[in-house]
């Protein structure tokens, strides 16, 4: 059986700077996004953990494994055996996590728009923009996009799969730094949003 797989050129990354709606009707590929993230290097997306804590309890019970398993004496054979009466607790799942690395371009980039402060338009030559970072509103609310969403689009011409993230917090908006003495610059990024708010979808 012929096996498809995804490489780095069927990637694609894009943003949005509104909060996605998921809904029965839209696949995630077709949801409107602001733009596509020419510049994105690499993408890593950690679905959450579903963590378990085992809580121990009074007396055993009886599991039988497979034969000769265990000798009891002389005797051998299919043999139960006694574990510890537990159970399994499920925690709260993590959130969704994401990494990646952006080439560092001159101009804003999809990480500024969803993590920084409210710009200030600069006058004078150049004109520019200017950000801040962790800056608060007079509400005491950080002043940055907390609704955008960043979504991974794996498309091979043949299957297709979405990763779909909203309401992301852009915990680490860049460490700005070259890729070698004769090297462009790059920054890394980290992201992560609830688990309520991520979607995994495979095309039918």
């Amino acid at each position: 059986m012929a096996v498809t797989k995804f490489s780095a050129r069927h990637l694609t990354g894009a943003y949005v700077t509104t909060a996605v709606t998921y809904d029965s009707s839209t696949a995630l590929e077709d949801e409107t996004m602001t733009a596509n993230i020419a510049e994105l290097k690499n993408l890593e997306i950690m679905p959450p953990e579903g963590a378990v804590e085992t809580i121990n309890c009074a007396g055993t019970y009886a599991q039988t494994i497979g034969a000769s398993h265990r000798t009891v004496g002389a005797a051998t054979g299919v043999t139960p055996g006694y574990f510890q009466n537990a159970m399994m607790y499920q925690k709260s799942a993590t959130n969704w996590k994401g990494t990646g690395t952006a080439v560092f371009i001159g101009d804003e980039q999809f990480a500024h728009v969803l993590s920084v402060g409210t710009s200030q338009a600069v006058s004078g030559t150049p004109a520019g923009t200017r950000y801040a970072m962790g800056d608060y509103a007079s509400t005491g609310a950080i002043s940055h996009n907390l609704l955008g969403g960043i979504r991974a689009l794996y498309n091979n011409g043949s299957e297709t799969v979405v990763v779909m993230l909203t309401n992301v917090w852009i915990t680490k908006p860049g460490s700005i730094k070259p890729t070698g003495a004769d090297g462009y610059f790059e920054f890394d990024f980290e992201f992560e949003c609830l688990p309520k708010d991520g979607a995994w979808e495979f095309a039918t």
